[in-house]
């Protein structure tokens, strides 16, 4: 192979540009080329002509060779047009294959701007460019982004839809996915029950729809796809059958609250056999104390003046306007008989001692009372945190046994403590304890449900109507969900009731959710990667940009 052949592989691909020279420099290498066409076509009548006019070499930057820039010098030619009625007297011969019209890049440099832009956005993109020796700033390779057409894709028949936040709590837009590939087709900028509408006539193939629970988008389906058949997602149904537990579970606190009183006056029975007494839980600062109760009579307040306005008649936005709150704050309280009490879960194990725990409780049973000591030992194991830490932790042991803060050898026998096995029963813990599968509950899980259910008549309805709920939509039993609602609609449970009247004005989809196998779930999986772009972006997360940036697949 020539050095003539080597530098013709280097031009852009078209049989009409003919290798000349090259000019290789310190830094800086430019390829000389001519266009041998006979003749070229008028851009406005489309008839060739072949009597030359003029040219003029036209500089093109083209993609790198061995990270040395490369310049490409085009002699390019003028025409005239001799077509008669043509408005045109002389024109440039085009070159659609080597580089747009106006253009000072060539197509394929214009092209991996586009696409490094697509995969890493305007200002990352720029930086990874310059590390190949490829010139572009971020906003060039934005403007090359944009510049690209929306991909083409096949017909859909099954899509999921989905909204995502552009401001969380003020602002959504809807992407819809492909459920058959795999992929989204598109995005759209708002949420709205006629923006929907107006995608699916535009689409009418499609046959399947996956959704939420939302009415603007069932009603956006029913008006744009009216024959579709909806399909109610499996996982926003959990997630509604739980929030009717959780506000169960809420009206009946106290009743919680003196099952975890039980089970922290009950000894702890060891793996050996032994019984030891329950470690106290920490207790709260008298000023978290004090906040959370002031926090507490405002949320109190406030549900009492919402409701009082309710009996009113007022409308949710009406109340909203005169209390100054979210509108969905009262949508929130007015869907909840009684007052809704906090939910946060003190988990267990969150703390820096905690994985240290175990390792104490084993000295001091051993005899070891001094929390100086103990405190190097676990350091020397690795523990980060400071020694009060271990103070506070050894005086919750002197309070399990009884003993005197300054007491270290008591005459009298010590008994053994240990870290209570199950953590203190909240809402939303208690929740999830129910909605756990039956392969995933140890004893413990199950001698807790057994307790709950003895603590209330009410509390036992809601864990029976719970648990039979979620068997249907985990076997799919479509055909026990009419049965199971008629239970629910006729309980004594006035968030059962509400949930079975919501699935009664939805049936159609639910029964489909719990019998096609289709769900939202590869829509959840493309708006996490769609936060992801739209973070990445900043201030430049445009509809356009975006949507390009989520339908190419980088």
């Amino acid at each position: 192979m020539t050095l003539d052949d080597l530098c013709s592989r280097l031009l852009p691909p078209d049989d009409h540009v003919h290798f000349e020279t090259l000019i290789l420099e310190d830094h800086h290498l430019t390829l000389v080329a001519a266009m041998t066409a006979p003749k070229a076509l008028c851009p406005d009548c489309h008839q060739p002509s072949q009597r030359r006019h003029s040219g003029y070499p036209r500089t093109l930057a083209d993609l790198p060779w061995a990270l040395m820039p490369v310049a490409l010098v085009l002699q390019v030619r003028r025409f005239f047009c001799d077509t008669a009625g043509c408005g045109r007297l002389t024109f440039t011969e085009r070159l659609p294959t080597v580089a747009p019209l106006y253009a000072r890049t060539t197509t394929r440099l214009r092209h991996s701007q586009a696409y490094t832009g697509l995969a890493l956005g305007g200002s990352a993109g720029a930086r990874q460019l310059a590390r190949q020796a490829l010139p572009g700033s971020r906003n060039t390779v934005l403007r090359r982004v944009r510049s690209l057409s929306t991909p083409a894709y096949p017909p859909p028949h099954v899509v999921g839809i989905d909204d995502w936040a552009w401001r969380k709590g003020h602002r959504y837009g809807t992407i819809v996915v492909d459920l058959e590939r795999g992929c989204p087709i598109d995005v759209l900028e708002d949420r709205l029950a006629d923006t929907v509408a107006d995608w699916f006539k535009a689409h009418p193939e499609v046959n399947v729809v996956a959704r939420d629970r939302s009415e603007s988008y069932a009603s956006g389906i029913r008006q744009g796809a009216p024959e579709a058949v909806q399909v109610a997602d499996r996982f926003h149904l959990m997630q509604n059958v739980a929030a009717a537990l959780e506000q169960v579970f809420s009206a009946h606190h106290q009743d919680l609250d003196a099952l975890n009183e039980a089970q922290r006056q009950a000894l702890v029975k060891r793996a050996d056999g032994s019984v030891a007494v329950p470690v106290p839980p920490p207790p709260r600062p008298p000023t978290a104390q004090e906040r959370a109760e002031s926090s507490r009579a405002r949320r109190l307040a406030l549900y009492e003046k919402i409701w009082e306005l309710r009996r009113q008649d007022w409308s949710a936005d009406d109340i909203a306007r005169q209390l100054g709150v979210h509108r969905s704050t009262v949508f929130r309280y007015v869907q909840q008989p009684t007052f809704p009490e906090r939910t946060e879960r003190r988990g267990k194990g969150r703390s820096v001692l905690g994985p240290y725990k175990d390792s104490l409780v084993q000295r001091w049973n051993d005899g070891c009372l001094n929390a100086r000591r103990l405190f190097r030992e676990i350091t020397a194991q690795g523990y980060p945190g400071c020694y009060n830490t271990v103070v506070q932790y050894t005086q919750r042991l002197r309070q399990a046994q009884e003993l005197p803060a300054r007491h270290r050898t008591p005459r009298q026998p010590r008994p053994e403590v240990a870290e209570p096995t199950t953590p203190p029963l909240t809402v939303r813990g208690a929740t999830g304890l129910i909605l756990k599968r039956e392969e995933n509950r140890d004893e413990d899980d199950k001698q807790q449900i057994i307790q709950l259910q003895a603590q209330h008549a009410e509390l036992a309805e809601a864990i029976a109507l719970t648990q039979d709920f979620a068997a249907l939509v985990r076997q799919r039993q479509g055909e026990e969900l009419q049965s199971w609602l008629q239970r629910a609609a006729t309980s004594c449970l006035r968030p059962f009731q509400g949930f079975a009247n919501g699935l009664w004005e939805d049936y159609e989809a639910v029964k489909a959710g719990l019998t096609l196998p289709w769900s939202t779930g590869p829509v959840e999986g493309q708006i996490n990667r769609l936060k992801m772009l739209k973070r990445q972006m900043f201030g430049r997360a445009n509809i356009d940009l975006l949507r390009l940036r989520v339908l190419y697949h980088t």
